[in-house]
C-alpha cells in the first residue's frame, strides 16, 4: 500500500513539473564561482539501490548526502549517482558523504575561483576514493593530483592520470604504504596521489603514493598499517654502483641494494659508502623482487689476513720508505711502518734480494708488508 501511495506522489510531482527531470537537492544559491560535479559508485551506492527496485531504485541514491565541511553547502546524489555543488570555496575543501550505510570523506585541493571540478568517487562504507579529478581552472598553487593511471611512458618515466601528465625524476619518491617502490612497479589502473610542481599540463612529481582499491587517504601515513618487511643485513664489497646520491643502487654479495634520501650513513657519507670497492655493512628490508632497500650503510674494516712470502725480489720500484716489488708473483708494498730486522729498507727491497716477507693481504690480493728480512 505504501508503494502505491509513493508511486502516486511521483506521478503528481511529474505532472506539476511538466517535462522537468528529477535533479539533486542542492544549495539555493546561484552557480556563480567554483563548482564540483561528481559521480558516485561503489558498494554503498549498490546497497542503497538494492533496497527497492524499478522507480524506487532510481530514487534510492538520493539517500546519499554530499556536503562541504565547515560550510552549509550540501546536495544529494540523484538516481544516476550524480551530484553538483555550487558556490564552492577556493583552495582545499573536504567533502563528506553520508547515508544510512556510508560515512566517508575526501579532500580536494587547488580549487580556483571559477573552477569547474569534475570527479568520480567510489564509496564503500567508511572509505571514499577519488578515481578521477579534472579542473577547468585550477588555482595556480595546486600541486596535488589523484586518480587512476590510464597510460605509462616507461622511457620518459611518466604516466597519465585524468587531467594531467605526471613526470618523475631520480629524486621522486614513490611509496606503496610504508615501502618505497621503483617506477617499474607502477601499473595501468593503479590509484595514485601525486605531489609536485605544475608546468603547464605536466606535474613534476616529488612524491607519489600508490593506494590499494578502497583505501582512502587522510594525509597521515602513520595511520596506515605498516607494510610487511623482512629485515636483512649484508656485509661485503660494493660493486656495480650506479646513480648519484641520494639515489644509488649497487651490489653486495650478489644482492641489489638501493639507497635513497631516507638512508643514513653513520660516521661516513653516501658518496664514501656507495663507491665501488668500499667495504660496507648494509642494514635494510628485503623487497618483493629480492633486492634490499637500505635503511643504513656503514663502512667496515675488512678482516686482515696475515701471509708470509719467501723468494727473490723482482720488479722493484720506488724509493725507501715507499717501495713496491714482486715475490712469488705477488705484489708487495712497504711503507714507513714496515720493519727490516737485521737489514735496511734499501737492501731488503732491491732486485734479486732473497727475502722473507710478512704482511696482510689486501682486497686486490697484494700484500702490505709489516716486516721484510733477508732470507738465510
Amino acid at each position: 500500500m505504501k508503494r502505491i501511495i509513493l508511486a502516486a506522489m511521483m506521478v503528481a510531482v511529474a505532472a506539476c513539473g511538466g517535462n522537468a527531470s528529477l535533479s539533486p537537492v542542492g544549495p539555493s544559491s546561484t552557480s556563480a564561482g567554483a563548482s564540483i560535479s561528481g559521480t558516485v559508485t561503489g558498494s554503498s551506492v549498490a546497497a542503497i539501490r538494492a533496497l527497492d527496485s524499478g522507480a524506487f531504485g532510481m530514487l534510492a541514491t538520493s539517500g546519499i548526502t554530499v556536503s562541504i565541511a565547515g560550510t552549509n553547502i550540501s546536495t544529494t546524489v540523484d538516481g544516476q549517482g550524480d551530484f553538483t555543488l555550487t558556490n564552492v570555496p577556493t583552495g582545499t575543501v573536504t567533502l563528506n558523504f553520508t547515508s544510512p550505510g556510508a560515512s566517508a570523506t575526501i579532500t580536494l585541493s587547488g580549487i580556483g575561483p571559477d573552477d569547474k571540478v569534475q570527479i568520480s568517487v567510489t564509496l564503500n562504507g567508511t572509505t571514499a576514493q577519488v578515481d578521477s579529478e579534472h579542473h577547468s581552472a585550477p588555482d595556480n598553487g595546486k600541486r596535488e593530483y589523484q586518480g587512476r593511471i590510464s597510460s605509462i611512458d616507461a622511457g620518459a618515466k611518466s604516466f597519465q592520470i585524468p587531467g594531467i601528465t605526471v613526470k618523475t625524476t631520480a629524486t621522486t619518491t614513490i611509496r606503496h604504504g610504508n615501502k618505497d617502490v621503483p617506477f617499474t612497479d607502477l601499473k595501468v589502473g593503479d590509484h595514485v596521489q601525486a605531489k609536485g610542481s605544475k608546468d603547464g599540463a605536466t606535474l613534476m612529481a616529488t612524491e607519489i603514493k600508490v593506494e590499494q582499491d578502497g583505501e582512502g587517504d587522510d594525509g597521515n601515513d602513520h595511520n596506515q598499517p605498516p607494510a610487511t618487511t623482512t629485515p636483512v643485513t649484508l656485509t661485503g664489497t660494493v660493486s656495480g654502483s650506479t646513480g648519484t646520491c641520494p639515489t644509488v643502487t649497487f651490489m653486495v654479495q650478489s644482492t641489489k641494494v638501493t639507497v635513497n634520501n631516507a638512508t643514513t650513513y653513520p660516521q661516513t657519507s653516501c658518496a664514501d659508502t656507495t663507491k665501488n670497492t668500499a667495504s660496507v655493512k648494509v642494514t635494510g628490508t628485503k623487497q618483493s623482487d629480492g633486492s634490499v632497500l637500505a635503511t643504513s650503510v656503514s663502512v667496515t674494516t675488512p678482516a686482515t689476513t696475515t701471509t708470509t712470502l719467501t723468494g727473490a725480489i723482482s720488479g722493484s720500484t720506488g724509493t725507501c720508505p715507499s717501495v713496491t716489488f714482486t715475490v712469488q708473483s705477488t705484489k708487495v708494498t712497504v711503507n714507513s711502518t714496515t720493519t727490516f730486522p737485521s737489514t735496511t729498507c734499501a737492501d731488503a727491497t732491491k732486485n734479486t734480494a732473497n727475502v722473507k716477507v710478512t704482511g696482510t693481504k689486501q682486497t686486490d690480493l697484494s700484500v702490505l708488508a709489516t716486516s721484510v728480512s733477508l732470507a738465510q
